[in-house]
This record gives structure tokens, sequence and C-alpha cells, in this order.
């Protein structure tokens, strides 16, 4: 059986820590999507960024994409574009949902990485915040994209007016509670660097 890969395209999308390894070879950036944190203390998100950033294959630069910063996200790729004068690999990977267990308050307690699964549950603003990113990057003319980037993409289209809402009524926003995911849903515009690149050509 032939392994699966979205290679030969330019923007490319899956879901969490065993996603990111399937896509981000080759990529220069790579965009990890994390809309609501797992918890509303701030020194918990942290840490899960810093353990999510540790998974991804070394090279590329990893920035955090949500729903208030596609814009950014465009303009760093044509801003990469340039810079090398060819073509940026971008791979949007969703976070999703992991549910954490004592073991992973363990590892963080002691300054371990958490075992994340391969295959995080499915989370409703990931996958529309990954969309907003596709078709942010489709608006500057960046639209070679994997089949399943454009599924995430026409989700996000095809929903826009319906964004917050939905994310307010998912099942992420029922554990995390209202003012946390108005908070997280008002968030900027800026690009957040989690990792620059590693010597990426």
């Amino acid at each position: 059986m032939a392994e699966r890969t979205q290679e030969q395209y330019q923007v490319r999308f899956a879901w969490g820590a065993g996603g990111a390894a399937r896509i981000a070879h080759g990529a220069h950036l790579v965009v990890w999507v994390d809309v609501l944190p797992g918890s509303p203390d701030a020194a918990a998100q942290r840490r899960a960024l810093r353990n999510a950033t540790a998974r991804v294959p070394d090279g590329p630069e990893v920035v955090l994409g949500h729903l208030g910063n596609a814009t950014a996200i465009a303009e760093r790729v044509t801003g990469l574009q340039a810079e090398r004068g060819d073509r940026c690999v971008v791979a949007v990977v969703a976070a999703g949902l992991h549910h954490a267990g004592a073991l992973d308050d363990a590892a963080e307690a002691a300054g371990e990485a958490v075992d994340v699964p391969d295959a995080p549950d499915f989370a409703v603003e990931d996958l529309l915040a990954a969309g907003a990113v596709v078709d942010a990057l489709a608006a500057v003319g960046i639209d070679h994209t994997a089949p399943e980037a454009a599924a995430a993409c026409a989700a996000y289209t095809g929903l826009r007016r319906a964004v917050k809402h939905l994310v307010t009524a998912s099942e992420s926003a029922s554990v995390l509670g209202r003012e946390h995911v108005h908070a997280a849903l008002a968030v900027g515009p800026d690009l957040v660097v989690l990792r620059e690149s590693r010597g990426r050509a």
C-alpha cells in the first residue's frame, strides 16, 4: 500500500501531531491551529503549545493560527516567498481536542512532554480556523491546495456568517466556559511565532 502524502500540494491540511509529521515534510511554514485552549489556566496553555511545537518535525517555522490572524499568516507566507524567490509550502495543522489525563498532568508537572495521541478528536473551531487560513492564502494567489485543505476552506467559507455561533456552541466551548471562549475569540490579528525556522532553505 502506498504511503499517504500531500507532497504534491503547496497548501496541505491534517490533524494533530501525527498529521503534522505526515504533511510537514518539505514545508517552509507550519500553521498550528488551536482556537480554544484546553484549559483556562495560562501556564497550562503555554505548556500545551510548547508540547505541540516540540512534536512538529524539525525545520520549518511554526506559527499559531486562530480565527483572527489568517490575514497575518497569509502575509507571512507571501513574505517568505519573496525572501526565497520561490514558492512557500504551507502545512496547516488543526490541533483538535486532547483529553488530558492524570498521567499528562504528572508529565507536565515534571517538565516532560505530554504523550498526545496522534489522532485527536474533531474540533469544529479548529476546522473553521484552518479553513480561514486556507481561504486567506487563496485570496493572495496561493491556491494549489490539497483536497483536505480545500474541504476545510469550503467549511469556513460556507459557514462564515455563523462561525462565532458555532464556536461558542461547540463541545470545546461547553467545557471551557463562556468568559474564556470570548477571550479566545477576541485574540488580535498579530502573527504569533511558536518556533523560528531551523535552517530550512
